[in-house]
């Protein structure tokens, strides 16, 4: 006879262990790369969530970031506004200072001018004193105590004989 045919089982069959042998390669390195895959997977899950605890954070800081600065622009308005407060007390209290030197200057002329009257009425009384001390005592007329009242004293300044006098010397009597 002739020659069999290989069989188609046969060829099969040993192809099929040549494809088993195969398979199981490539089922190995199915395998690697499913166990690379889910590594990955698992690495990019965790970087997913590390992301997204980033994002939170980010987020929550820039709140509290922004409140501060909400905080702070507050706290700058009111210092600006005390601020100027201060200064136009700063400015008002300048300006009386100014005026209560000016004032104070006019004073100190007033007092040196009353001073150096005072002197000079010291000085006139001094010289009339010494001249009614040099000068002899006339004796009393009786025309000149006839020439006024006898209940109205005389309202001529001893001191000054010039001026007339605003006040009443004492007759002696009590009004208590």
């Amino acid at each position: 006879m002739a020659k069999k045919k290989p069989t188609l089982a046969r060829g099969t069959l040993r192809q099929g262990a040549k494809g088993v042998k195969v398979t199981a390669k490539e089922l190995n390195q199915l395998k690697a790369t499913v166990k690379g895959l889910k590594n990955r997977l698992l690495a990019e899950a965790r970087r997913r969530q590390v992301d997204a605890k980033l994002i939170v954070a980010a987020r929550k800081a820039r709140q509290a970031v922004n409140l501060q600065i909400t905080q702070l622009r507050a706290e700058g308005r009111k210092l600006a506004s005390d601020l100027k407060a201060t200064l136009d007390r700063v400015k008002r209290h300048a300006s009386a200072s100014r005026d209560a030197q000016a004032q104070v200057k006019t004073l100190t002329a007033q007092l040196r001018r009353k001073d150096q009257e005072l002197a000079t009425k010291d000085a006139e009384i001094e010289r009339l004193t010494k001249e009614a001390e040099t000068r002899p005592t006339p004796a009393p007329s009786s025309e000149v105590s006839s020439a006024l009242p006898a209940d109205e004293p005389s309202r001529q300044n001893p001191l000054f004989p010039s001026e007339r006098s605003g006040w009443n010397p004492p007759s002696g009597e009590s009004s208590d």
